[in-house]
């Protein structure tokens, strides 16, 4: 990317928490920051808000990542608003954390498809849009709970490892259009996602 090119990006789950904080930091290095949540409305308006107060364009998107026909909607929605799209943090998480014997096909499915399965179609349906701006930047977040057994993590540590697998995956795959994928593991950030 040339020096002065606007910049756009999608930090997915970023009305509150980790997702926030990315999206600010973004914005306040000049990039137009996309805010997508699914419940919290309110606390999406406030980041939306906070990024047009540091002199950079937002777009408010909501959308259930986890959702197929959801996610590519959202994706649809920058498309037609932006003129492409330079970076894509993959940061919407949830999960049941409970003990093995306790979990449900119910909360598998939930948490490996907002966790893992959005990565995967998500940077497919970012593809075409980071094409346009010639390269790219993909980020996974993930957790130390992919590496490590933590208390009552397994669905959620399973999404994790997943992700860390597709981020080689797709960085194998992606490098021939310039773009770059990268996994994050941020450790234990104390956010109100978990209070």
């Amino acid at each position: 990317m040339s020096e002065g090119k606007e910049r756009y990006a999608i930090v997915t789950g970023s009305g509150r928490g980790i997702g926030r904080a990315i999206a600010l930091e973004l914005a306040r290095s000049g990039v137009n920051v996309a805010v997508n949540f699914f419940r919290n409305r309110e606390t999406a308006e406030q980041t939306a808000q906070d990024i047009e107060d540091l002199g950079v364009r937002s777009l408010l998107l909501r959308a259930n990542v986890g959702d197929i026909k959801e996610l590519e909607n959202l994706f649809s929605s920058i498309e037609q608003e932006w003129p492409g799209l330079d970076i894509l943090v993959n940061n919407a998480a949830s999960g049941y954390n409970r003990p093995i014997e306790d979990q449900k096909p119910r909360g598998w499915d939930w948490t490996m498809n907002i966790n893992a399965r959005s990565v995967l179609f998500g940077s497919q349906f970012a593809l075409p849009l980071m094409k346009k701006r010639g390269a790219g930047h993909i980020v996974n977040i993930t957790s130390m709970g992919s590496q490590r057994v933590l208390p009552d993590y397994s669905v959620v540590g399973a999404s994790k490892a997943a992700i860390e697998t597709l981020t080689r995956y797709l960085a194998h795959e992606f490098a021939k259009y310039g773009i770059s994928v990268n996994a994050v593991s941020p450790g234990m950030v104390i956010t109100e996602a978990l209070s």
